[in-house]
């Protein structure tokens, strides 16, 4: 999953380039998630699955502590983690946070549906052989 995950935030990074990763603004792969799974799961549903994984990824990323979901399902607190931060550092939470996420989506919603949704969202990406029965925190998926 984590491995997907980093896949899934490379293409979200504003032209990939090392410079632009100096100065993230959002978790831009989550975000994008947010309102197509909001729509299938409601929002207080996407809400709940986000701070949960949020929960389990700040017990490997301890500065995630700083963040905190909102009734949106919006991520706050990321504006003073870009400052206090290294980049390096941050885009690794949002690798875990997004792992973290996706594995709990595969739990609730299936691989199938889940698979569906990110090839929707990435088409440019392709995770056919994607094995999304594995844990999020399995590093070896590919």
């Amino acid at each position: 999953m984590r491995n997907i995950a980093r896949q899934l935030i490379a293409c979200e990074t504003p032209g990939n380039t090392s410079a632009e990763l100096d100065s993230p603004t959002a978790f831009r792969a989550t975000d994008k998630l947010r309102p197509h799974f909001s729509m299938l799961m409601g929002r207080g549903g996407f809400q709940a699955l986000l701070a949960r994984a949020l929960m389990l990824a700040t017990a490997e990323v301890p500065w995630l502590a700083t963040v905190r979901v909102v009734a949106d399902g919006e991520l706050e607190g990321l504006t003073v983690a870009t400052t206090t931060f290294d980049p390096a550092d941050f885009v690794e939470g949002e690798a875990v946070l997004l792992a973290q996420l996706l594995g709990l989506l595969v739990a609730f919603i299936g691989p199938a549906l889940t698979l569906r949704l990110i090839n929707q969202l990435w088409p440019q990406l392709a995770f056919d052989d994607a094995d999304f029965s594995v844990t999020a925190n399995n590093e070896d998926v590919e």
